[in-house]
């Protein structure tokens, strides 16, 4: 496979790299090609912007949770009919999992991947000084193609011209764009990152001024060249997904609104590939659940930013917890935890009425809980067996609080805070709610285990 490809990275977080990505892409687009886009690492937001841009789903790839046979096939399977993909890094370069390996960075992916790399640098401040962090990274581990840099946050053409000469004089890799400082392209942001575009954050007309904005300050026809060039990967197995798709023989009910959006796109294909028909429903709009699925799963995303129109509407809230009551299995992940406690506190320190499942309360925090998760699962639920070990991620500003003695806990964490800092996933009927999130290409039995019990559901 020789697939074109590009990894937009940088030297740490908020350089630019998702504004410069989603502008790529639509420069890419706006000259007639097919782009796929992924982003590197435990996020969920940053893809509902490429997805957006491109009118297709974006992918995560990220290296701790996901083998890296598991990578190369959802990155083959996602590629077979596009011309070029689009890589998004995630922090630093180099930064990944913790100090002593480079598991889960943007490098990693990149040598998997054997993709070039392009370096985003915010010059703001400086001008000589971006000399050695040019040098640094193209010395640092020559196995990484880096292949030129983007300046952003540039004040004046002056501005631009010392820097490139600073850059040439160290490096003979190209300065491939340099973007001025601009109000008007900066994505807005609150307390877990960029907006989610489900909430509309980023219309069409600003994604038209951002593609504009690089096709006016970077070499795209350039960066089409260095992608091209990138060498051939070998073909994939399948060892996330089934040679051949199971047959539709149950319906799933999947949250899907405002508050209840985060889902990498593997997830919801995996379930698909083993026999689920998906069926979305809204847990703000929506009277109840879908009346023909037999098992439901309730991601993650910001309940806590219209608590009070979940709260209200209390004919959903009824018929989520009957259904747990009646032991449908339910997958709740972060967001879908705290909607099953009894009420959620915002940063108003205003309490909302949720489902009222798992005899406890949610508290809105200013600290933040940031981790990659290891969990040894310690009771079977609808998803795994005792001994079972999960990895995942926690990204949250939020406590469960009030907590039973007698609360059922499916998994003892190794590394990660869980929901009592040693424990994660509440077992409560056939309902598993955790603070972590998990990716499903790690181990597709999950999803096996989780259609099973669906199944014994329906059946029962």
């Amino acid at each position: 496979m020789n697939l074109p490809r590009i990894t937009i990275a940088g030297p740490y977080s908020g350089v630019g790299k998702t504004s410069i990505s989603v502008g790529l892409m639509g420069a890419l687009k706006k000259r007639g090609l097919k782009v796929q886009a992924f982003k590197i690492g435990p996020d969920y937001i940053d893809p509902s912007h490429h997805s957006i841009m491109l009118n297709r789903p974006s992918r995560n790839l990220d290296a701790w949770m996901v083998h890296p046979d598991g990578i190369l096939e959802i990155f083959q399977r996602a590629t077979q009919d596009v011309d070029i993909a689009v890589i998004e890094g995630v922090m630093g370069l180099f930064d990944g999992f913790d100090e002593s390996n480079e598991n889960g960075s943007t490098a990693h992916i990149a040598k998997l991947l054997k993709s070039p790399v392009i370096l985003v640098i915010n010059v703001h401040g400086m001008a000589k000084s971006v000399a050695p962090i040019a040098l640094g990274y193209e010395k640092y581990d020559r196995n990484v193609r880096l292949s030129g840099f983007i300046l952003n946050e540039v004040g004046s053409e002056k501005h631009i011209d010392w820097c490139k000469k600073a850059i040439s004089s160290v490096t003979k890799l190209p300065v491939l764009g340099a973007l001025p400082r601009n109000k008007d392209i900066k994505m807005q942001e609150r307390h877990l990152g960029l907006i989610p575009q489900r909430e509309k954050a980023h219309p069409k007309p600003f994604l038209d001024v951002l593609t504009n904005f690089i096709e006016e300050n970077v070499d795209v026809s350039k960066i089409i060249d260095i992608a091209r060039s990138a060498e051939g990967l070998p073909k994939s197995g399948n060892i996330v997904y089934p040679k051949h798709s199971y047959k539709k023989n149950l319906i799933v009910g999947v949250a899907l609104d405002e508050s209840f959006n985060f889902y990498y796109q593997d997830n919801l294909d995996i379930l698909r590939s083993y026999g689920a028909d998906i069926r979305f429903f809204n847990t703000i709009k929506d009277k109840e659940i879908p009346s023909d699925v037999s098992g439901l799963y309730i991601g993650g995303g910001f309940p806590e930013m219209l608590p009070e129109r979940l709260g209200s509407n209390k004919s959903m809230l009824k018929s989520v917890k009957k259904v747990a009551e009646d032991e449908m299995p339910i997958y709740a992940e972060c967001g879908g935890l705290m909607y099953l406690t009894d009420s959620i506190t915002d940063f108003e320190n205003r309490s909302h009425r949720m489902v009222g499942l798992l005899n406890s309360r949610t508290v809105m925090t200013r600290g933040l809980t940031l981790n990659y998760t290891l969990a040894e699962v310690i009771a079977d639920n609808p998803l795994s067996k005792v001994n079972d070990l999960l990895k995942g991620h926690e990204f949250h500003y939020s406590k469960i609080l009030d907590i039973p003695r007698d609360v059922r806990f499916a998994y003892r964490m190794r590394i990660g805070t869980g929901i009592d800092g040693k424990h994660d996933a509440w077992l409560e009927h056939k309902a598993l709610a955790s603070y972590m999130h998990m990716h499903f290409a790690y181990q597709p039995k999950l999803v096996k285990n989780f259609l099973s019990a669906c199944k014994d559901y329906s059946h029962s």
